[in-house]
């Protein structure tokens, strides 16, 4: 007896589909077939005072259907995560031994280039400073600034108050100033040399490691010297 236009035939049908297509699947598609396993054992089973609508049963081949779209979309972010990490390997191979300038208080000081950094300084700012400080906290040298508003760039050469060259090594900073007529502290970046990269798996990124500083997510990097 058919129920609600839903017969014998059909089942045949769908069983027959079944043998015809199991030599082809492949992994993904045997979601496919276990999907059609049930709708015929539900189709069967089904009580014959409330047989299943047509629309109840379209409705869940729909819903199969975006089930495996939404399988295919995760491939398809697999691959895309997969090239964008190919990606970021190639880029943080190529920042080894440059220099970049992130955010940080603290950089390295060397003989030769001394220590570079950045004040960010978003309304005019009168008599701004940079105090330079060694790692354990003792002042060392006081940088005049002046006026200066906006993006504002100092260097330490290395030597002290008294004109002593100071050891290579890490120092602290702090800018600070005026602004309306109130005393302030601003934020800082420093440059740092790449000494190496590493490629994170998953959402952890590429990560860069600062000689001197540490390591830094390439995300912070405001600046590739």
């Amino acid at each position: 007896m058919a129920i609600n236009g839903v017969g014998d035939n059909f089942y045949s049908f769908l069983n027959k589909e079944q043998t015809q297509t199991t030599e082809e699947q492949d992994a993904g598609s045997l979601a496919l077939e276990d999907f059609m396993s049930l709708m015929t054992t539900q189709l069967k089973n089904q009580d014959p005072l409330k047989p299943m609508e047509s629309g109840d049963f379209l409705g869940q081949i729909a819903s199969f259907g975006t089930v495996s779209g939404i399988a295919d979309l995760q491939d398809s972010f697999s691959s895309f995560a997969k090239a964008m990490q190919s990606d970021q390997a190639l880029q943080g191979s190529s920042l080894v031994g440059r220099s970049v300038l992130v955010p940080s208080s603290i950089g390295m000081m060397t003989p030769e280039d001394g220590l570079t950094g950045q004040i960010n300084v978003a309304e005019p700012v009168t008599d701004l400073k940079v105090q330079i400080y060694s790692e354990a906290g003792v002042p060392v040298k006081t940088i005049e600034l002046g006026s200066a508003s906006g993006y504002t760039n100092f260097t330490w050469d290395g030597f002290d108050e008294n004109g002593k060259a100071m050891p290579e090594g890490i120092y602290q900073f702090r800018a600070t100033g005026t602004v309306n007529g109130e005393n302030g502290a601003f934020a800082t970046a420093t440059v740092a040399k790449v000494s190496s990269v590493l490629v994170g798996s998953g959402s952890q990124g590429l990560t860069v490691n600062l000689a001197g500083i540490g390591s830094v997510p390439f995300g912070e990097v405001q600046e590739i010297i």
